[in-house]
């Protein structure tokens, strides 16, 4: 068994280091974990890629072959990345940036407006995205997301962080919940 999972942006929304937290918390559940990333030359801005796969077996392979799962944080990234979809994949989308998505399953959401608004901060969307998708990703759990967090944010960022991650994981569940009910099939905005 094997899941792959990718966020996909631009430099500078931290999704390195949303990648690296969420191999670690699929460490700690006890899975093989392979954790990459692409990121262009610039500091901010440039194309930023972060790739996490999950095995109960050894990972052979260290790259993507078929993605379940999506986070597109701009419309570049889930253009380029959208073909790498196994059938059966989730999308997860910024909706502001994100116009288009042509898939069945995908859900939409104001990522970075969230980050803005709400904690007033720009820097926290990775770890709000994290919350939104550790639902949908039977690979961590919100335990070991939050050890994964706590152990790689410096103290000082950390609460205004966790706030982040739970409002997200709050949105996910009920997403996740909403979506059992019916098939997710087409587009869903929140």
């Amino acid at each position: 068994m094997r899941y792959e999972l990718r966020l996909a942006g631009s430099g500078g929304q931290g999704l390195v280091l949303a990648g690296i937290m969420l191999a670690e918390a699929g460490q700690m559940e006890g899975h093989m974990v392979v954790h990459s990333q692409n990121y262009g030359p610039e500091a901010r801005g440039g194309n930023s890629v972060s790739e996490v796969i999950f095995s109960d077996e050894e990972i052979d392979y260290p790259r993507t072959m078929g993605l379940d799962m999506l986070v597109a944080f701009n419309q570049k990234a889930c253009n380029e990345s959208i073909n790498e979809m196994k059938e059966s994949g989730l999308v997860i989308v910024d909706s502001a940036p994100v116009k288009k998505c042509l898939w069945g399953k995908v859900l939409r959401l104001h990522l970075q407006r969230e980050a803005d608004v709400t904690f007033n901060d720009p820097r926290v969307v990775n770890v709000f995205a994290l919350g939104v998708l550790t639902p949908f990703c039977d690979w961590v759990s919100e335990g070991s997301m939050t050890k994964a967090i706590s152990n790689r944010l410096p103290a000082h960022l950390l609460e205004h962080n966790m706030e982040a991650f739970k409002l997200g994981f709050s949105k996910g569940t009920h997403l996740k919940e909403t979506t059992l009910h019916h098939e997710l099939e087409g587009a869903i905005d929140v």
